[in-house]
């Protein structure tokens, strides 16, 4: 098991014009050289400024919309693709040098990249195999002086033998506990002469996670690798994936676009947005203190209401359609924007429905979702101009019954609101 460090990581693609890759001249980045944003023009960044620390034993997940950078970041600690500057330690080694068979990481795809041709008991122990060094014969004589390539042929011709009757090195009995003890651990052990073709999406997810599990990497990587479960399935998976890493205390860097699985799966998370790490948090710090408008409308579902609104000192702040007195720990922290718009941040739980009043929003229900143990609606704010609307998410009651185009008063809750820099995008927090 090792600490992860991610040392000022950037990734820059070539730009092509006509057709043809330009080339892009690799800078050799330092710890004191921290700002590539501009350089170079003629390529495309896709990471910047990465600096994060995975501790040992720990199960990371990064999360971020498509595009955002996060895969292609697991695939530079893997050694799949090429960094264009940073460093990335494993425990105390460099490893931006290293190639992936030396980095001792293994790593789960998304499409589970299993080998057709091989059984599942086949799949498990490929990387052992080559990982194994030669040892001595169990059945045999002389086995001591056969090359690699006749022990794995004679093990591969009489593996369907009758056990007293196979080939079996030294090796190959490690490799064998080691396969049984893995596909125990995932109970496949009734799917070890199947196929790949011959398992259902699930089991092939826990074979491609035996593979990595069969050799006790220092960290493991995931890259989405429930995306294409049906939804019971990837319930199932996701919690057995977190008792797994549990048992193992196996260090875990797990990519998803899926804020569920971040939430319910890390012991921290990391956000991703346009290339850059946006907050590395708790989960339940992520949805009650994030720290940009970007996390606080990611990371929640439904996800965050904004509005735009105007703040008058010490402590009102206005809307057209309502007005309300804030408590009283606002006063310092927005005291600089006194007069300026706001954007108001607050969360489809933390809006009630309520009586007419000037502190109230008055709404119209455009959509609503009975789930049964809860209902959302989707309403509309309506503003000066009744053409222009601001759309909104609520969560009630599930025996609140309400209908389309019914109008409602919303309250919000004082204590639950946030508040975000128009500008810039971070949050501002109470003093």
């Amino acid at each position: 098991m090792a600490q992860v460090v991610l040392e000022n990581i950037y990734k820059s693609f070539p730009a092509r014009q006509g057709g043809a890759i330009v080339p892009v001249a690799q800078p050799q980045l330092t710890q004191q050289k921290t700002d590539l944003d501009t350089h170079p023009s003629d390529s495309v960044n896709v990471l910047r400024r990465i600096n994060l620390t995975v501790e040992d034993g720990e199960f990371m997940v990064l999360v971020g919309p498509s595009g955002c950078g996060k895969s292609t970041l697991l695939r530079l600690i893997a050694g799949l693709e090429e960094m264009t500057g940073g460093n990335i330690w494993v425990g105390d080694a460099l490893v931006n040098d290293l190639p992936p068979k030396q980095r001792d990481i293994a790593m789960v795809f998304q499409n589970y990249a299993l080998y057709p041709h091989m059984t599942v008991y086949d799949n498990l122990a490929f990387g052992l195999r080559r990982t194994q060094k030669k040892g001595s014969g169990i059945r045999g004589q002389g086995s001591e002086s056969l090359p690699n390539w006749a022990e794995n042929a004679l093990v591969g011709m009489t593996r369907s033998l009758p056990k007293n009757l196979r080939y079996m090195t030294q090796r190959e009995r490690t490799v064998d506990q080691q396969v049984r003890n893995v596909a125990a651990l995932l109970q496949i052990e009734a799917l070890l002469k199947r196929l790949p073709k011959q398992l259902s999406g699930g089991q092939k997810q826990r074979v491609a996670l035996g593979r990595a599990i069969a050799r006790n990497p220092q960290v493991f990587l995931m890259d989405e690798p429930l995306s294409n479960l049906d939804a019971k399935l990837r319930a199932e998976t996701r919690a057995q994936i977190v008792k797994l890493q549990r048992q193992l205390e196996t260090t875990t860097i797990y990519v998803t676009h899926d804020q569920t699985e971040a939430m319910t799966m890390g012991d921290r998370i990391a956000v991703m947005n346009q290339g850059k790490l946006q907050q590395v948090a708790h989960p339940l710090e992520l949805y009650n203190r994030p720290a940009t408008r970007f996390v606080a409308e990611f990371i929640g579902s439904p996800p965050m209401n904004f509005l735009t609104v105007q703040f008058h000192a010490p402590l009102l702040i206005t809307h057209p359609q309502f007005r309300l007195t804030l408590p009283d720990i606002w006063a310092t922290a927005l005291q600089k924007y006194d007069q300026q718009s706001l954007v108001l941040g607050i969360r489809p739980e933390h809006l009630s429905l309520s009586v007419a009043a000037t502190k109230n929003l008055s709404v119209q229900v455009e959509l609503v979702e009975a789930l049964g143990n809860e209902t959302y609606l989707a309403v509309s704010l309506a503003g000066l101009n009744t053409a222009v609307t601001t759309a909104m998410q609520v969560r009630i009651a599930p025996d609140r019954i309400v209908s389309l185009g019914e109008q409602l008063w919303l309250s919000l809750a004082p204590d639950k609101i946030h508040f975000f820099d128009p500008e810039t995008g971070l949050a501002i927090w109470p003093q």
